[in-house]
């Protein structure tokens, strides 16, 4: 005899548009429930599937979605998959960064690994793909505590020539040093052709990071930030300061990757309703399956220690010649350390109130 869990039986009820009690002739069937109802009888908690193990499942009636949540055998990594009967297919594989000063290390880091890999040794892969993929999304962000690269395609063909490309990057990546210099920093003749101009700084990070340190904003956002969040990582600027990516060496970048990009220290997101199967066994063969587990507790973030007092600081920055008198060019900001982002229905909570004093009913 087959049994069936609370959660299956449900998910039939729904998919058949009735109770179990009833007789209908001809049920109306929800395609979309239905497909999900597959789903949670295809994975289960606790089975193996190509070198992952089923942790948790969830069906997410709101959505009509399922999520799944696996573990990787060798190497801890967790992959959660959300599967929807959507053409539009989401990948994104995901490192906890925690850099301990300005230079800009994941940032850079994030453009260079992008520069070639060595499955794909080409000139700047992920710009010639701009022009020749499907893709619905791509791209690779930074953040003050992680990296991100994600890409979206409906086209399965595409979706997996991006996914070896992606994959190959963060894992495989050429790092060269040549590439170091265009995306970190380099010293140039102003004047290429006149060997005794003078040696200005260059490079993509570098000046990206100088466009947005020119914004008295911007400024003034990122150093509250660092003033109310001092103790860990959160006290630097994982972008990059101007005045300090110059004191980044290529050397540095290429530690920085050895030790944070890590598949113990990766988690990889999927969406959408490609085969998971293919995926996973794909990102096992070709990857997952040739490293060991470490211990990724160096990129842990403790919480930030509560003051005992408020404490103020002051931040200075350039007059701007296009805004309003001095005297008037000044910004306040109050901010309060509240509950940890980790505490999701107090964050969000956090969040409604503040919308509420700020932007009012």
């Amino acid at each position: 005899m087959l049994r069936q869990s609370t959660s299956t039986r449900r998910l039939l009820q729904l998919a058949l548009g009735r109770r179990t009690h009833s007789t209908i002739s001809q049920p109306k069937i929800n395609p979309a429930v239905l497909n999900s109802t597959r789903a949670l009888a295809r994975y289960r908690p606790g089975e193996r599937y190509n070198g992952f193990v089923c942790t948790r499942t969830e069906y997410i009636a709101d959505f009509n979605m399922t999520a799944f949540l696996f573990r990787h055998e060798g190497t801890g990594l967790e992959y959660l998959h959300i599967d929807r009967n959507d053409s539009n297919n989401v990948f994104s594989v995901n490192f906890r960064t925690t850099p301990f000063d300005s230079t800009g290390l994941p940032h850079i880091l994030e453009h260079s690994v992008l520069c070639g890999s060595e499955r794909f040794p080409v000139r700047d892969p992920f710009f010639k793909m701009l022009n020749r993929s499907l893709a619905t999304f791509m791209n690779a962000m930074t953040g003050p505590d992680y990296t991100l690269y994600p890409f979206s395609s409906t086209n399965e063909i595409d979706y997996r020539n991006l996914q070896s490309i992606y994959l190959d990057a963060v894992f495989r990546p050429n790092l060269k040093y040549l590439d170091f210099l265009q995306e970190g920093w380099r010293l140039e003749h102003s004047n290429l052709s006149d060997k005794n101009s003078e040696l200005v700084f260059k490079g993509v990070v570098y000046n990206e990071m100088k466009g947005a340190f020119s914004e008295n904003s911007a400024v003034f956002g990122q150093k509250f930030f660092n003033k109310i969040l001092p103790d860990h990582t959160y006290g630097y600027v994982s972008g990059g300061d101007p005045l300090d990516i110059p004191s980044l060496t290529h050397e540095d970048l290429v530690n920085f990757h050895k030790k944070y990009y890590h598949p113990s220290n990766a988690r990889i997101f999927s969406y959408g309703n490609f085969n998971l199967d293919k995926t996973m066994g794909y990102v096992h063969e070709q990857y997952l399956s040739q490293f060991d587990r470490i211990d990724p507790s160096y990129s842990v973030i403790p919480a930030q220690k509560r003051w005992t007092k408020a404490q103020r600081s002051h931040i200075q920055s350039r007059f701007d010649n296009m805004g309003a008198p001095i005297e008037r060019q000044n910004q306040i900001a109050i901010g309060y350390l509240m509950t940890d982002i980790t505490d999701v229905y107090e964050s969000f909570l956090m969040y409604i109130m503040s919308e509420l004093l700020v932007k009012g009913p």
